[in-house]
């Protein structure tokens, strides 16, 4: 581990545009405490942190490539009993220190976990993940690389054999990443286009927001061939063995919106996870940072001295 290096607020989201700056979402920003640091092999990567070093520790697994802001209203929820310590991945969102050749794996990504957690000096209480964090999360837990008392999982976007249904996102473009990751940046050029079309119009909410965040990765061919090594070493991994060996209790959200990620990933999930149990919110992908009573969830959840054992995943929706 290298440098550390305290930050004012503005300069470690430079790579938000004016628009961005102009969100109710970008208010979010006030819950973190920014600081650098270089990891063992030299990349720099942004820490966050939120509540007081001295309460328990949550680790917050974001979605890779995409900003922090996504998951500040559940960092906020979190941070009035735990000690919220998160960062944003290697080369994405801030794409302009990155190198086109960086190490994306998985297993660097749970490095940078562990990483972040020792220059902290923090032993974790739980990991709460976010969409593709939970490649990240699992890993990092199953191979030992993080030890923690719960896991809880959010909008996961992993991909399991063992499920049964999948989205049109799940279909297509998880696949592509994998053929943009080898083809190179001017198969990522092509790629760039037909998202940049399928972006939602201007209409002045939340959701348009933080879709417009979720999109950041793909202002450049260079950062959407990066994002696309960053989905494409999630597939090499497979989960549905790996998961087995994550042996603490885990809860499993899903917003039943979503129309990026099917209700039967997050149930072959806990079904690989030996006694999670999956509950639903009224919500879509973005639940993460919209639905209070996911929060009320997550915060209930990692509070709990004991889970409660199940043979088989239990499925409840909450409103």
């Amino acid at each position: 581990m290298g440098q550390s290096d305290e930050m004012p607020n503005e300069p470690w989201l430079a790579y938000l545009g004016a628009e961005e700056c102009a969100f109710e979402v970008y208010r979010g920003r006030s819950v973190f405490r920014p600081s650098s640091l270089v990891m063992s092999d030299g990349m720099p990567v942004t820490v966050i942190e939120a509540g007081r070093p001295g309460s328990p520790t949550v680790l917050l697994v974001n979605a890779l490539g995409t900003s922090c802001l996504l998951v500040s209203e559940i960092a906020r929820r979190l941070a009035d009993e735990y000690h919220v310590i998160s960062w944003e991945s290697r080369c994405l969102p801030d794409a302009r220190p990155a190198s086109i050749d960086a190490d994306l794996s998985v297993a660097r990504h749970a490095a940078d976990a562990a990483e972040v957690l020792a220059h902290k000096g923090a032993s974790v209480h739980a990991v709460v993940s976010y969409c593709s964090g939970i490649n990240v999360a699992a890993y990092a837990l199953a191979k030992g690389v993080l030890s923690a008392q719960r896991l809880c999982i959010i909008s996961p976007s992993i991909d399991l054999t063992s499920a049964s249904s999948q989205t049109e996102y799940q279909r297509t473009m998880m696949p592509l990443w994998r053929s943009v990751a080898k083809s190179g940046i001017r198969h990522a050029a092509l790629v760039r286009v037909l998202l940049q079309q399928g972006q939602k119009p201007e209409n002045g909410t939340v959701d348009y927001e933080l879709s417009t965040l979720n999109n950041l990765p793909f202002r450049t061919d260079e950062s959407t061939y990066l994002y696309a090594r960053l989905q494409a070493a999630c597939l090499e991994i497979w989960w549905d063995e790996l998961l087995q060996e994550v042996r603490i209790p885990t809860l499993v959200l899903h917003g039943l919106q979503d129309d990026l990620i099917h209700m039967a990933t997050p149930q072959a999930l806990a079904r690989a996870i030996a006694g999670a149990a999956v509950h639903t919110v009224d919500a879509g992908h973005f639940a993460v940072y919209t639905s209070k009573a996911l929060h009320a969830e997550v915060a209930d959840f990692l509070s709990r001295v004991h889970a409660k054992p199940m043979d088989q995943p239990e499925i409840k929706t909450r409103s």
